[in-house]
């Protein structure tokens, strides 16, 4: 049975067909749809994500085990698109920049494995 028919195939196998029951029959019905329709955009949503970490470069076969917290995850995602230290010390005239220090803060701070 079709989304279609259930409002209908619902009323019927009730028996009351009463205005007050069709309202709340169709309140339970568009609350379904929607929800239907939100569990739907999040899962395009969640594969819109894993298409976009291929396009970086992670994939199933990737070693995450290499980004030891949020600094290495910033510093590989930047990388990707670019931005790199050595850039980022030409842009701004720099001679040393404590990429790296910042680096291993960010994973002291936010680490993604246990060690």
């Amino acid at each position: 049975m079709g989304n279609e028919n259930w409002f209908e195939e619902t009323i019927k196998k009730h028996l009351a067909d009463t205005p007050e029951y069709r309202a709340k029959a169709q309140a339970i019905y568009d609350a379904h749809k929607r929800e239907v329709k939100s569990k739907s955009e999040l899962k395009q949503d969640g594969q819109r994500f894993v298409d976009e970490l291929g396009n970086v470069g992670v994939t199933t076969e990737s070693d995450l085990t290499k980004i030891e917290g949020l600094g290495d995850l910033i510093h590989a995602t930047l990388n990707k698109i670019g931005i790199t230290e050595e850039r980022y010390k030409e842009v701004l005239g720099l001679k040393e920049c404590n990429c790296n220090n910042r680096r291993k803060l960010l994973n002291k701070l936010v680490p993604f494995f246990k060690s």
